[in-house]
């Protein structure tokens, strides 16, 4: 039985996805495809690169507030982002295990959106720093990025967990990092603008993935609640993993609903 992963955008909060990667790697059930919108686009990167759960827990962990200056460089104020991203790709550069598609380990596909047409871009061949700037590119908070003539923005505006991208897969699963509202609480705060920008594109995915997961009823579909985090905490890391703890059991147990856990077993003896 072949399984595809979809990881889907969230900002910070998409380091939620590392807790189900380690329990892939420790049940020893291999995705046959990748698919990632924004920062699904990066931990699908480095997973199908070959980096494991717990690399990838170290190199979140590892990112501190000194470490900021090097990773954002800020755009001029009539720039249509605030942060240009060249920082970003060097970074990605520096930690990527696999510069091109055609080197990695797993097969990947990688979304963003067009701006001018208004349509989906995959990206699934060259090189992976470019398709990832362009899936990262969070309308209003990056600047978006040119490429063959495209102007490109976050993949999570037309396909923020992308289950439809995962050929060959026998049953897919699709992780949903874009949290809840904030409940009750978060009733009584006012947003301010970047709130209401990321607050507008949240419910615009969450209604895009419903859409897409009626073809999918299959699917085990993880939307952990990730409840007070926000797009930018990526100083959180660990309290963000921590975060859905439970909910990665709960996922190991689906998976050994579905016979991976025992399957590995046997193989294993």
């Amino acid at each position: 039985m072949k399984l595809g992963l979809a990881l889907g955008s969230g900002g910070a909060r998409g380091l939620a996805h590392i807790p189900y990667i380690e329990v892939l790697d420790e049940l020893g059930a291999r995705p046959a495809c990748v698919s990632g919108a924004s920062i699904g686009s990066i931990i699908g990167a480095l997973y199908a690169g070959g980096m494991s759960g717990a690399a990838m827990r170290s190199l979140a962990l590892s990112i501190s507030l000194a470490d900021l200056p090097r990773l954002i460089d800020l755009s001029g104020p009539r720039d249509a982002g605030i942060i240009k991203g060249r920082k970003i790709e060097e970074w990605l550069e520096s930690v990527l295990p696999a510069r091109r598609f055609e080197d990695l380990e797993i097969p990947l596909r990688i979304v963003a959106a067009d701006f001018r047409r208004g349509e989906m871009v995959v990206f699934e061949s060259g090189d992976l720093v470019p398709a990832i700037r362009a899936s990262i590119s969070i309308p209003g908070a990056f600047e978006p990025y040119e490429r063959d003539g495209r102007l490109l923005v976050d993949g999570g505006v037309v396909n923020p967990v992308p289950i439809d991208l995962l050929p060959g897969a026998d049953f897919v699963v699709g992780i949903d990092v874009s949290g809840d509202r904030g409940g009750e609480e978060a009733l009584s705060e006012k947003p301010n603008r970047l709130d209401i920008l990321l607050g507008t594109y949240d419910i615009m995915g969450k209604i895009i993935t419903e859409e897409r997961l009626r073809d999918r009823r299959d699917a085990i579909y993880l939307h952990p609640a990730l409840t007070g985090f926000h797009v930018g905490d990526f100083l959180k890391a660990r309290d963000i993993m921590a975060s859905v703890g439970e909910d990665a059991l709960a996922f190991r147990r689906k998976l050994a609903a579905k016979g991976i856990g025992a399957r590995v077993r046997r193989q294993e003896a």
